[in-house]
């Protein structure tokens, strides 16, 4: 499913409907991890691509602290992190995780904004927890976690966050 760009922004909630609708289906309810993560990932390139090109239409510059990218940047630190769930699972937690899955733990992480909320918090601790389960190294994790909590989940940071990410993964 493709979702639409409506003057120059991606429909934040259609993305955040069919999100929630993936997770619900595949991943709470029926543990089809291979489903998830092949409908996660469609979005997630969706949602990558578009990043990349509305900020290379604006030559780099990342874009206000609005509601809209709030939302934006919110959503997709979600998806990064149930991408990487959906991967981790499928690909049987017992064989050695493919590097992408850590750095998309990484970008949620530092992606998700306003950590001081209650359910921002709950999302970071639990994507600091597959983290560590992943990487299996706690001063990695903690360092992590440290990194994230002097940040605060400043918007304008997470934002350039997400563009160095998408930087590096598309290219």
């Amino acid at each position: 499913m493709e979702i639409q760009v409506i003057r120059d922004h991606l429909d934040i909630v259609k993305l955040q409907d069919k999100m929630n609708s993936i997770v619900f289906d595949y991943i709470d309810t029926s543990n089809n991890y291979r489903k998830a993560m092949k409908e996660l990932n469609q979005m997630y390139m969706q949602v990558t691509t578009f990043y990349k090109d509305y900020i290379d239409g604006r030559n780099g510059e990342i874009p206000s602290t609005n509601t809209y990218w709030y939302l934006f940047i919110d959503c997709s630190a979600k998806l990064c992190y149930f991408l990487a769930t959906a991967i981790y699972y499928s690909s049987n937690e017992l064989q050695k995780t493919p590097v992408k899955v850590e750095k998309l733990l990484e970008t949620a992480a530092r992606t998700l904004p306003n950590i001081e909320q209650e359910e921002s918090e709950e999302f970071l601790t639990a994507i600091l927890s597959l983290y560590a389960e992943i990487v299996g190294d706690d001063p990695k994790t903690t360092l992590l976690c440290e990194d994230v909590l002097t940040q605060k989940g400043n918007v304008k940071q997470c934002l350039q966050q997400f563009k160095q990410f998408v930087d590096i993964e598309i290219d």
